[in-house]
């Protein structure tokens, strides 16, 4: 079964940050999580989301020929 949730220290991993750095995403409302027990978990979902928010997507179409 693929993992459904994963907790700070396990999202800061994946996103190669601190978990400072998560907790600040999470109080900013950026990174959504929700409390399992005692735990702040974070959806990987949300982490797959968040990582690729920020990277540009480059088609042909957005291409131009300055390069000439």
């Amino acid at each position: 079964m693929e993992q459904l949730l994963a907790s700070k220290q396990e999202a800061s991993e994946a996103l190669r940050c601190s978990v400072r750095t998560i907790e600040n995403l999470i109080a900013k409302k950026l990174l959504p999580s929700r409390r399992v027990g005692r735990r702040r978990m974070i959806p990987c979902a949300a982490l797959v989301q968040f990582a690729r928010k920020d990277t540009p997507i480059i088609t042909g179409a957005d291409k131009t020929d300055d390069a000439r």
